[in-house]
């Protein structure tokens, strides 16, 4: 009996690592958040089992305990598991809560690293980085305490935001309050590595109305304004 807390990494099957595949080509379990990762999950043997346990519409994903519980429960069954997580496990996605968790239920797990969407969506649509990068989580999770979000309007350096689809106009608001110039360049990548993945360049006054579909990644700085087929939103 095994379990792996596996980075799934920014969507395309092609950037997994080879260790993640070799977990996934094994398991007979797979719990996973959510069907865009489905085309990685397709990875494991048809009989496995698929457990999904995020949110959908009309339905709150399962809490970090819940999840554990079914996790141990898995493995004491003597069963192969992969705890498959977006892009990376320990960025913005809660697998360091979940597996705390596992070790209070005296269940330990392997830790298989992922591409997080947070450097690949940007690069994968020909952003470069800027010479600083901050990464922030941009939903309401009760897991992460309060974040100033004023504190992070610095010109100089791109502010990359994941999770964060429900709140662009509130980011936007409290960015320009905080002192950050309304034509900031900005951007959505949606879909990041994937076939579907779509890029919308916009200011940051104008990044509330810019909505695409989730998994979406917002980049706010210089970097946007060097994407590939991008404008620039300022001078």
């Amino acid at each position: 009996m095994t379990l792996s807390l596996v980075g799934a990494g920014p969507g395309d099957p092609r950037l997994l690592t080879r260790r993640a595949a070799r977990l996934l080509g094994e398991a007979d379990v797979v719990v996973l958040d959510r069907r865009s990762l489905d085309g990685i999950a397709a990875l494991a043997p048809a009989a496995a089992e698929r457990c999904f346990v995020g949110r959908t519409a009309g339905r709150p994903g399962w809490d970090t305990e819940r999840i554990a519980d079914l996790l141990a429960e898995r493995v004491a069954a003597g069963r192969k598991v992969v705890r498959l997580k977006s892009g990376d496990p320990f960025v913005c996605s809660r697998g360091a809560e979940e597996r705390l968790a596992l070790l209070a239920r005296g269940v330990a797990c392997e830790v298989v690293p992922g591409v997080t969407a947070a450097t690949a969506a940007a690069l994968a649509s020909g952003m470069p980085r800027g010479r600083t990068v901050t990464f922030l989580a941009g939903n309401d999770d009760p897991c992460y305490p309060p974040l100033d979000i004023g504190s992070l309007a610095d010109p100089a350096s791109s502010l990359v935001v994941l999770t964060g689809r429900a709140r662009q106009a509130a980011l936007a608001t409290a960015l320009v309050a905080a002192g950050l110039d309304p034509g900031t360049p900005s951007a959505v990548i949606s879909g990041a590595t994937r076939p579907s993945k779509r890029v919308a360049s916009c200011s940051l006054a104008e990044l509330g109305a810019t909505l695409l579909p989730a998994p979406a990644t917002v980049v706010v700085g210089p970097t946007p304004a060097h994407h590939e087929g991008g404008r620039r939103a300022h001078p």
